[in-house]
């Protein structure tokens, strides 16, 4: 089995080098040049289009677009503060981008607001939007990275900045600024990134699609059809005309190439029943699908501040209101404001002042991480709790597996993104089919404790510990030999905020046979333990967000 497992590592492996060096190269300027006069927003004094290097979503580099918007007021001794603006869905093709075809009304005028208040303002297409390739709609994971080196492009224009800035996002592009929320800190360290704002963000999207889909008679909604004609980009075998009219297979085709208001006009006498889209959420294999694309409910390192709209054609204002909640319970720092007369476009207008008070707030407030204790103390079970909510769920191991694979950079779709992704599922499986008595998706701390006094020496939990521990050697694994050495662990442990002195107690606490390198066996051995007997000083709680 083990020497399997230790090909298949070699497998995954093939190319990380140049991945990993790729990732110190992402968000560097590669051209810029002004932008046309008529997509200027009010109170700027200085706009550029922007090209920079990125990341695409299945690896490899990938140019990505954009426009930075300089304030024109002041700039302060400090710098200037800096906003990355995430805009709402405007189409899947080329021509939707906003440094090509501008910011919609509503959204230029939010904007403006932030440059009126001293804000320089990032504005990424997202990968895929006037630059080759495809645009992977509602795949937060791919086009987050896409938001925060946006601000580091702009910080290359000569214009002075400071490392604070704060990530704005409305409808689509509040989806992707969650996910911006979830792992900036560790995939940009070099910024002082400072919280989230999310305005009208589709989450729990397996919801909102039952919502947009369950009446027959309503219209169809063009997030339906974006959402069908995405897809297939992160689920090359997903094939939407199977479950539409021809009608519908038309729409969804149109909605592969057509800006917003070409496909709002081209939906306008269409419904739910013409074009195939009724109770989309029951059709078979669809729910596996919504579920890729939702925010997971984990607790975030920086302040979050969430709005919603009581009459909302789109995003139910109680899908949103459920999220806060979620997130609250998970021991995020949360503000949450309904408007109750905003529909889904009016939320970005509505008291934007209490918005930009907040953030300014966060600009002097000292960085603190929620969830914890005064002192800082967790408790064994703590460890394993990502989301802080008093259980232990997949959302836990979600997070761990997210904030790994954006420490060290890599593309969420690569193969040694998937590899560590599926190894935290299968952990997660694991432990849910031994101490999840309930039987309700979550392991809470007394059905821990029970599992543990009954464990014994289960040579099957090893088993499918192993497919994390490979995954994680392929990660670091850069001269391809199934072995990690003090170097490529201390390089891995470096992204993960370890310090040197650290790295390298971890790396002899690692090394049990003490041959100068890390094998599968070993990293099995150290997440067994700590899975075992959760403790910050196991040399395995670097893999559980602990350091």
């Amino acid at each position: 089995m083990w020497s399997e497992l230790r090909a298949e590592a070699r497998a995954v492996g093939v190319a990380l080098l140049r991945r990993s060096i790729l990732r110190d190269v992402t968000g560097s300027l590669v051209q810029h040049e002004r932008l046309p006069d008529e997509l200027w927003p009010q109170h700027t004094s200085q706009a550029y289009r922007v090209l920079y290097e990125g990341l695409g979503y299945h690896g490899g580099p990938r140019e990505v677009s954009g426009m930075v918007l300089v304030p024109d007021s002041p700039v302060p001794a400090e710098g200037l503060p800096i906003v990355a603006y995430a805009h709402g869905t405007a189409g899947l093709g080329d021509s939707a981008a906003p440094s090509r075809m501008g910011l919609t009304r509503l959204e230029r005028e939010h904007v403006a607001r932030w440059l009126a208040s001293g804000y320089l303002v990032a504005v990424t297409d997202y990968e895929g939007l006037a630059t080759p390739g495809p645009h992977p709609y509602l795949n937060g994971e791919a086009v987050a990275d896409d938001i925060v080196d946006a601000v580091r492009a702009a910080r290359q224009l000569g214009v002075s900045t400071r490392g604070s800035w704060v990530a704005v996002g409305f409808s689509q592009g509040a989806h992707a600024a969650l996910f911006v929320g979830l792992m900036a800190s560790r995939y940009a360290p070099e910024l002082d990134f400072r919280g989230t704002v999310a305005l009208a963000p589709p989450v729990h999207l397996p919801l909102l699609v039952r919502n947009l889909t369950a009446d027959g008679s309503r219209p169809v909604s063009v997030v339906t059809s974006y959402l069908l004609a995405g897809l297939p980009i992160s689920h090359p075998e997903f094939d939407p005309s199977s479950l539409l009219t021809e009608e519908g297979g038309r729409l969804v085709q149109l909605a592969a190439t057509a800006p917003l208001l070409e496909l709002m006009r081209a939906s306008r006498s269409l419904t739910n029943d013409r074009v195939g889209t009724t109770n989309l959420h029951d059709r078979e294999g669809i729910a596996r699908l919504l579920d890729s694309c939702r925010v997971p409910t984990a607790r975030f390192d920086r302040p979050v501040f969430l709005t919603a709209g009581g009459v909302d054609e789109v995003v139910p204002l109680q899908v949103v209101e459920l999220f806060a909640e979620d997130l609250r319970s998970a021991g995020s720092e949360v503000e949450f404001v309904r408007h109750e007369h905003a529909n889904h476009a009016d939320v970005l207008l509505a008291d934007q002042d209490a918005i930009i008070s907040w953030a300014a707030r966060l600009l002097v407030a000292p960085v603190r991480s929620p969830g914890r204790s005064a002192d800082g103390a967790r408790s064994q079970f703590s460890l394993l709790d990502a989301t802080g909510d008093g259980y232990v769920t997949r959302d836990d191991y979600e997070a761990f597996a997210l904030g790994l694979v954006q420490a060290f950079g890599q593309p969420p779709g690569s193969p040694a993104a998937l590899a560590v992704r599926e190894g935290y599922r299968q952990l997660w499986r694991a432990l849910a089919g031994r101490a999840d008595t309930s039987q309700d998706a979550r392991i809470s701390e007394a059905e821990f404790l029970a599992w543990i006094d009954t464990v014994g020496a289960d040579e099957r939990f090893e088993d499918d510990i192993a497919p994390l521990a490979w995954a994680v050697i392929a990660l670091a694994d850069t001269d391809d030999d199934g072995v990690l050495s003090e170097r490529e662990l201390a390089r891995l442990l470096a992204r993960c905020g370890l310090s040197t002195a650290h790295a390298q107690q971890v790396f002899a606490d690692l090394d049990q046979d003490r041959n100068g390198g890390v094998d599968t066996r070993e990293i099995v051995a150290a997440i067994r333990a700590f899975c075992l007997q959760p403790a910050a000083q196991q040399p395995g709680s670097w893999l559980f967000g602990t350091i």
